[in-house]
């Protein structure tokens, strides 16, 4: 879990860097937002 959340947040940190502000970069944000959910959803569920 630990690395997969890793692995987003430097996704989220290379969107930040690269991209222009606007919609596609929310765009971004919200589905790797998604995904760290369902990562930690999923952790919760193994539990």
């Amino acid at each position: 879990m630990a690395i997969a959340l890793g692995v987003i947040a430097l996704m989220g940190l290379a969107s930040w860097l690269t991209m222009e502000p606007g919609k596609f970069r929310s765009l971004t944000w919200i589905l790797l937002g998604f995904f760290a959910f369902r990562v930690v959803l999923g952790r919760q569920r193994s539990r």
